[in-house]
C-alpha cells in the first residue's frame, strides 16, 4: 500500500497533475481531488512506461508473475507448481508500478499471489506433501485477500471457492479462518478497521423492489459476457503478437493510458469514483456509461498485454457503475426512487461473482467492504441470476469445473474410486500357455492377442508367468529351441477376485509389472482370470465419466 501510494503521488499527482478521489476507508474523499488532468497528454506515456518497467522486471526475474495474480495462484494450485517468495516480491513491485502509474488493475491479484507464494514457501520449507502444499497456497491466498480488502470471512471462503467453477475445497476454507483473522487484524492495526466504502443504505428493502434486483442480475450478466469475452480476446491478440514479452505491457499501457486520458474513471482501481457516486456527487448516466466502457477496455489492455495486477478491483468498479447506471435509468424513465448506493453494491457482487464464478465469497466480500449486510437478500437474487446467465466462461482461465477436472486431485480421486471397485468385475479370461511350449509359440501368441504376458498352466494349475521382457534376450532361432518352463518366472504375484483394483495397481507399481494372475482365494494354483493395467485404466475412465 505504501509503495503504491508513493508511486501514485510521484507519477499521477506530480507529473500528470491528477489527484484521484479515494473511498472513505482509504483516506476519505474529504481530501483534495481533481476531476480533470493538468497534463492529460502525459498519461499514455506514464502508463506505457509503467508497463515497460514492470514487463522488464517480470521478464528478468519472474515470468510466472505476469498478468493476473489470482489466476497464477489458481494455476499453481491445480498443476502442483511451487510459488516462490521471489515471484511474490516481483509481483508486489510490478503491480504497484502498474497501478501507481495509472494502469487499470486491482490489488487482489498481487496480494493473492503474494499470500499464495508465502504459503507455498512455508510448505516447501517444512517439506510437506502435495496436498498440504495446495492447502497452504489456498490459505495464503485467502489471508492476503482478507487483509487487503478488510474482509476476513470472505477471505476464508474465497480460499476454497475461487479455484473451481462448480466445486469447493472445504478443508482450505476451514484452515483459512485463523489465517484470515490474523492477517486482517495485523493489516487493520496499520490502516484502520473501517470498511473501504462509506455507505448510506436503507435498513430494509421493499419486497416490490426485489424484481428490480433480478433485473440488475440480468443486466450484469450481459455486461459480464461482454467483459469476459473482450478481456480474453485482447489477451489472445497480445499472446499472438510477435514482440518481446516486455514490450507487450508497454503497448497495452499506451492504449490504456489513452483511454484514461479521456475517461478519468479508467485510471488505477477507481474506487474513489464509486464513493463519489454513492455520495451523489456525480450521477450523470452518460458519464457513468462511458466509465463502464472505459474500465472494461482499460483493464483488458492493461492485464491482457501482460501487465501486473488483478481483476477484482476493475470488476468491482464495472459492477458498481453498472448498478448505478441501471438504477439511475429506472429512476429517470419510471419515476422511481431507488437507492442508487444499494444497486451499486449489489452490482459489484453480481458482476464479479458471475465473472469469477465465485458468487458465495463475493457476496460476503462486498458486504464486508461496504458494511452492507442488509442487502444480502437482494444481492443473493441478483448475483445468482447473473451467475446462471453469464455463461460458462470465467475471467480466470485456469479455473476448472470440479475437482475431477483438476490434475492435482486426479490421483487422489483415482485411488478413492479404485478402492471401491473389485477385480472380479473387470478381470478377463486368461490366455495361457503350456510349460512345454517353445518360446516362439509364446512370442506368437502374445503378438496375435496384443498382450505382454502369459500365465503358464500345467494340468490345470498355475505354475508361472512369461512376459515379452523375458523373451527379449533371445533370437528367433533360440526361441524355437528353448521351452517356456526354462525362462518363465516362478515367483508369482497374484490377486483374488475380491481384491480391489487399488490393491492390484499398487502391486503392479511396486513390482514393475503390467498384469496379474487372478486366483481362487482358497486355492492359489487355480487360475480364474487376468487383470492388466489397461483394464484398471479403462475402469477408472468409466467411473470418472459417470461422475461428471
Amino acid at each position: 500500500m505504501y509503495l503504491l501510494n508513493l508511486i501514485n503521488h510521484l507519477v499521477l499527482e506530480n507529473i500528470v497533475g491528477y489527484i484521484q478521489p479515494r473511498p472513505a476507508g482509504e483516506g476519505g474523499i474529504s481530501k483534495t481531488y481533481t476531476l480533470f488532468f493538468k497534463k492529460p497528454y502525459l498519461l499514455p506515456l506514464t502508463v506505457g512506461l509503467g508497463g515497460l518497467i514492470s514487463g522488464i522486471l517480470v521478464y528478468l526475474f519472474s515470468p510466472e508473475s505476469a498478468g493476473v495474480g489470482t489466476d497464477s495462484a489458481i494455476n499453481a494450485y491445480h498443476n502442483q507448481k511451487k510459488l516462490s517468495i521471489k515471484s511474490s516480491i516481483v509481483k508486489l513491485i510490478t503491480s504497484a508500478i502498474t497501478i501507481g502509474t495509472g494502469g487499470v488493475s486491482g490489488r487482489e491479484g498481487p496480494i493473492a499471489l503474494i499470500g499464495a507464494g508465502i504459503g507455498s514457501t512455508v510448505a516447501n520449507f517444512f517439506k510437506l506433501g502435495e496436498r498440504e502444499r495446495r492447502l497452504f497456497l489456498a490459505v495464503g491466498l485467502g489471508a492476503g485477500i482478507a487483509a487487503i480488502f478488510k474482509a476476513p470471512l470472505a477471505g476464508a471462503i474465497i480460499s476454497g471457492e475461487v479455484f473451481f467453477k462448480k466445486d469447493f475445497d472445504i478443508e482450505a476454507t476451514v484452515l483459512s479462518f485463523i489465517a484470515s483473522i490474523t492477517s486482517y487484524t495485523v493489516y487493520c492495526l496499520f490502516f484502520g478497521f473501517q470498511p473501504i466504502f462509506l455507505t448510506d443504505i436503507p435498513t430494509y428493502i421493499k419486497v416490490s423492489h426485489l424484481l428490480f434486483y433480478i433485473g440488475l442480475g440480468v443486466f450484469c450478466a450481459l455486461i459480464t459476457r461482454v467483459y469476459v469475452f473482450f478481456f480474453h480476446k485482447v489477451t489472445e491478440v497480445f499472446n499472438n503478437l510477435k514482440l518481446p514479452l516486455y514490450f507487450k505491457p508497454l503497448l497495452g499501457g499506451l492504449l490504456a493510458g489513452t483511454i484514461g486520458a479521456f475517461i478519468p474513471m479508467a485510471i488505477g482501481n477507481g474506487y474513489g469514483w464509486l464513493q463519489l457516486i454513492m455520495d451523489g456527487k456525480t450521477i450523470d448516466p452518460y458519464f457513468i456509461a462511458l466509465g463502464t466502457i472505459g474500465v472494461i477496455l482499460g483493464v483488458s489492455f492493461t492485464l491482457g498485454s501482460g501487465g501486473s495486477g488483478g481483476v477484482f478491483g476493475p470488476s468491482v468498479m464495472i459492477g458498481g457503475l453498472a448498478g448505478a447506471l441501471f438504477s439511475i435509468l429506472l429512476n429517470t424513465f419510471f419515476n422511481l426512487n431507488l437507492n442508487i448506493t444499494s444497486f451499486m453494491i449489489v452490482g459489484m457482487v453480481s458482476l464479479f461473482g458471475s465473472a469469477a464464478k465465485a458468487p458465495l465469497s463475493t457476496l460476503i466480500l462486498v458486504a464486508e467492504m461496504t458494511g452492507g449486510y442488509s442487502l444480502l437478500l437482494p444481492a443473493m437474487l441478483s448475483v445468482f441470476t447473473a451467475y446462471f446467465l453469464s455463461g460458462k466462461r470465467s475471467i480466470f482461465p485456469s479455473q476448472v469445473d470440479t475437482k475431477f477436472d483438476s490434475p492435482a486431485y486426479r490421483n487422489e480421486y483415482g485411488v478413492y474410486i479404485l478402492e471401491r471397485l473389485r477385480i472380479k468385475d473387470y478381470m478377463k479370461n486368461p490366455i495361457t500357455i503350456d510349460p512345454e511350449a517353445s518360446l516362439e509359440e509364446a512370442f506368437n501368441l502374445m503378438k496375435k492377442n496384443f498382450i505382454g504376458g502369459l500365465p503358464v498352466v500345467k494340468n490345470g494349475e498355475l505354475i508361472g508367468i512369461i512376459t515379452k521382457t523375458d523373451l527379449s534376450g533371445f533370437s528367433p532361432t533360440e526361441r524355437k529351441h528353448r521351452k517356456v518352463q526354462e525362462v518363465m518366472n516362478k515367483n508369482l504375484i497374484t490377486v483374488t477376485a475380491l481384491d480391489t483394483l487399488a490393491h492390484a495397481l499398487e502391486l503392479m507399481i511396486n513390482n514393475g509389472i503390467g498384469r496379474l494372475p487372478v486366483v481362487e482365494k482358497e486355492n492359489k494354483k487355480n487360475l480364474i482370470g487376468i487383470i492388466a493395467r489397461a483394464d484398471i485404466g479403462k475402469a477408472l475412465r468409466e467411473q470418472l465419466n459417470q461422475s461428471l
